[in-house]
């Protein structure tokens, strides 16, 4: 199912607006139902989660500070959305491994969690090795821990601007061991920022913070995309198929889904879950490396 990008806003408020009257009602299944109907939209991960999730809980936090919300409907809301951000990750696409690994937490005082882990997913998806470890983690340990194991880069996720103070104390530290990581902070403390924190890169959304890394990681002229990935899916399952005398239908009632989801498949525009992949190459009678085994 695709949309025009001129349908894209109205889209995107309309289900935000759904999830935000679900998490209201803390509707477990109508919240799932949202997430479901984005992903069927092929909404990027990062638009839903920036889109959609945020705005629907800033919202909820709005309500609870009104005191129209009691902070126990608020704990029952957040805990929906955890599952509503494990769900897009586990129903999107991952991008081959680009060889590089981040840990992603967030330091002392700073104990909202949804930015730090949307960002650990959509490294996870962008190819990345992620080691999601929480919040609130002080400067001293986290640059103990660093120095202990190997990683690229670390994010730090900050939300209240008075938690600034406390993420350049960390920086500081951190930086102060040997062979620090590439140090990335983001989140709204940091809208309209512009004092430096050490060798930081600050960013203010995670769609930014992704293009950065890439630059500074050098990842971005030899990884595939997303879109070069399925578009070359769709190929092999284009070719695959034909190979085989079967048509769209036919390959669609092996594969238990309908003629269309069979074309999106193979234009490229169908995101593409590993169960569904798996699936697709079980009824064409081959291996998902086979499918996966396209020309860049």
């Amino acid at each position: 199912m695709t949309t025009r990008k001129g349908d894209n806003f109205v889209l995107l408020n309309r289900l935000k607006d759904r999830l935000l009257n679900n998490l209201t009602a803390v509707d477990r299944i109508g919240s799932v139902s949202v997430i479901d109907e984005a992903l069927r939209y092929n909404c990027a991960p990062v638009t839903i989660y920036n889109s959609i999730i945020t705005p629907a809980m800033v919202s909820i936090g709005e309500l609870w500070h009104e005191g129209r919300i009691t902070i126990a409907h608020e704990h029952h809301a957040s805990q929906i959305v955890d599952s509503l951000v494990d769900m897009v990750a586990q129903n999107s696409m991952r991008l081959s491994d680009n060889g590089f690994r981040a840990l992603v937490t967030s330091t002392s005082g700073e104990n909202h969690w949804m930015g730090a882990k949307m960002f650990a997913n959509l490294l996870f998806l962008d190819g990345w090795d992620v080691e999601y470890i929480g919040v609130n983690t002080p400067g001293e340990d986290l640059a103990k821990y660093l120095s202990e194991i190997s990683v690229d880069v670390l994010a730090l996720s900050v939300v209240l601007t008075t938690n600034i103070p406390n993420v350049k104390a960390s920086v500081n530290t951190i930086e102060s061991i040997e062979n620090p990581p590439f140090i990335i902070l983001g989140g709204p403390a940091f809208k309209g920022f512009n004092d430096q924190v050490g060798r930081a890169a600050i960013v203010d959304n995670s769609a930014s913070g992704l293009t950065v890394l890439n630059d500074a990681m050098g990842i971005r002229s030899g990884n595939i995309s997303l879109q070069e990935m399925l578009n070359g899916i769709g190929g092999k399952v284009l070719e695959v198929r034909k190979s085989k005398g079967l048509n769209q239908g036919d390959l669609g009632t092996l594969a238990g889904v309908d003629r269309a989801y069979i074309s999106l498949v193979e234009n490229g525009k169908q995101n593409l879950t590993m169960a569904a992949l798996f699936k697709l190459a079980e009824a064409l009678g081959t291996s998902v490396n086979t499918l996966m085994s396209f020309s860049k």
